[in-house]
C-alpha cells in the first residue's frame, strides 16, 4: 500500500507541473515521464483510451484527431494512427542532427520520436512527438518547451488500445480507413507552419462535450510490480 501511494504522489507532482524541472534537460524529462510505470485514463471512447493532465483543455475532436488547450494557450494537436496498430506497423525514424532536438524513443516495448525545431523568422518551436501510435505536434515558446513535453507525454504514454473493439470497427475496411488517414507520423521537422494548422481547426471546428463514452471522472490504476 505504501509502494502504491509513494508512486501515485510521485505521479501527481510530475503530471501537475509541480517538480522543479527548470535544471532537467528535455532528454531527462522525457526519460522521467516515459519510465514511468503507471495507468492513467480519464478520456474513453470506442476501441481506446487516454488520460488528459490538468490544465489541458479538449477543445475539438474528429474521429481519431483532437486538438487540446494548454495553460500557456497553446494549441496540441493530438493524432491517433489506429491503423498502425492494427497492422502492428513500426515507426522508422532517423536522428535528425540539424534539429534543435532528436531523439529515437523506445521505452516499454513502445517505440516512437520526439523531434524539435525552431521555426524560421519566429520565437516558437514545433514539437513532433509521436509514441505509442499517438503523435502530438504543437508551437511553443523555449521556455515552454518542458511544460509541453510533460503533458504530451502523460497523454501518449496512457494511450491504450482495446484490439477487440478495434478489430470490429475495422476489420475489412482497413484500406478505406487507410485512404481516408491523413499521414502525420512522419516527422514534418521545420517545413512545417501555422498555416496547416489553422485550416485544420477551420475544417473541424469546436468540440463540445466528450462523447457518450467519456467518463467525467479520472480512472486511475496503479500496477504493482
Amino acid at each position: 500500500m505504501k509502494k502504491k501511494l509513494l508512486i501515485l504522489t510521485l505521479t501527481v507532482f510530475i503530471l501537475t507541473g509541480c517538480t522543479n524541472i527548470t535544471n532537467m534537460s528535455i532528454d531527462e524529462v522525457t526519460n522521467v515521464m516515459l519510465s514511468k510505470d503507471t495507468n492513467l485514463a480519464n478520456n474513453v471512447f470506442d476501441g481506446y483510451k487516454y488520460y488528459i493532465p490538468k490544465g489541458l483543455r479538449l477543445t475539438s475532436k474528429d474521429d481519431y484527431n483532437v486538438s487540446l488547450l494548454d495553460e500557456y494557450n497553446n494549441t496540441y494537436y493530438f493524432y491517433i494512427d489506429i491503423i498502425s496498430y492494427y497492422n502492428e506497423e513500426e515507426v522508422d525514424y532517423k536522428t535528425n542532427k540539424k534539429a534543435y532536438f532528436s531523439k529515437e524513443l523506445d521505452y516499454d516495448n513502445k517505440k516512437g520520436y520526439l523531434e524539435i525545431n525552431k521555426v524560421a523568422s519566429t520565437d516558437e518551436y514545433f514539437i513532433e512527438y509521436m509514441y505509442n501510435y499517438g503523435k502530438i505536434e504543437a508551437f511553443v515558446k523555449e521556455n515552454e518547451i518542458k511544460s509541453a513535453i510533460i503533458n504530451m507525454s502523460s497523454i501518449l504514454k496512457s494511450l491504450d488500445f482495446n484490439r477487440t473493439i478495434l478489430e470490429s470497427l475495422i476489420g475489412n475496411n482497413v484500406l478505406d480507413y487507410k485512404e481516408d488517414t491523413y499521414d502525420v507520423m512522419t516527422p514534418k521537422g521545420s517545413t512545417a507552419t501555422k498555416d496547416t494548422y489553422l485550416e485544420y481547426e477551420e475544417k473541424y471546428g469546436i468540440y463540445e462535450g466528450y462523447g457518450d463514452k467519456n467518463t467525467s471522472e479520472d480512472i486511475i490504476n496503479i500496477e504493482e510490480d
